[in-house]
């Protein structure tokens, strides 16, 4: 951890720490857009020289970065000591998501419905007879941002061959303008979506899911570095 804006952290939201809006963090470098204020657990204020004498002196993989849904445009990270039932809860979630979306394969997807910033409402039932692409972000998700321009690489492969992206957020649609005013993000955005993330049990972001034109789930992508053409394979094995 020597940058400050360069920490080595990656957000592993659970379901249930999106819904106290608040995230673990696991071990994938991201990259802040502004300078971060660490706080202690006692509410002091960690300067980021001191976090890798911290991290020591808690011992090897037991630093938990966490961040409150309030605090996500203020740059604020809190640090909590993890335990080992804490870590053993989050293995347990990582489990039973990976059973949920293995439960979804090949079945159908659950329809919804939400409307995008332009305030035109989208359901997959009226997308039936076009192959899906879901994926779920939202504004300071890291590795959402940075998969980013990859997925809007594919928007142009596919512009008119009926395929359609969708970009699912539980932000609200005040903070996703924000967002794009500094970010590019070209697939149809729709936010409020905290809903159908309970659906799609959701647990971890970002998430991009393949939808093929009866309505059945076909694929289910966790982010990585060959995204675009793990997406790409699954949309092509299905036009």
């Amino acid at each position: 951890m020597k940058k400050v804006h360069s920490i080595i952290i990656a957000f592993l939201f659970s379901v249930s720490a999106f819904y106290n809006a608040n995230a673990q963090a696991t071990g994938q470098k991201i990259t802040m857009s502004k300078t971060p204020t660490f706080i202690m657990p006692d509410g002091s204020v960690l300067p980021a020289d001191k976090l890798d004498s911290v991290s020591r002196s808690w011992g090897d993989g037991n630093m938990t970065f966490m961040k409150k849904t309030a605090d996500d445009e203020k740059g604020i990270i809190y640090l909590v000591r993890e335990t080992a039932q804490m870590k053993e809860e989050s293995r347990r979630r990582q489990e039973a998501s990976k059973l949920a979306y293995d439960a979804m394969l090949n079945k159908p997807a659950p329809d919804f419905e939400l409307k995008d910033l332009q305030g035109n409402s989208w359901s997959l039932k009226a997308l039936r007879g076009k192959v899906v692409v879901l994926n779920f972000w939202f504004t300071t998700c890291a590795p959402c941002i940075q998969e980013m321009p990859d997925l809007n690489e594919l928007v142009k492969t596919y512009e008119n061959r009926n395929v359609v992206f969708l970009g699912l957020t539980f932000n609200d649609a005040a903070r996703v303008n924000r967002f794009l005013q500094n970010h590019s993000f070209t697939y149809t955005l729709l936010p409020g979506s905290g809903e159908v993330d309970k659906k799609y049990h959701i647990a971890s972001w970002p998430i991009s899911i393949v939808i093929d034109k009866e309505g059945n789930i076909q694929k289910l992508v966790s982010s990585m570095p060959n995204i675009r053409e793990e997406l790409a394979g699954a949309i092509d094995a299905l036009r």
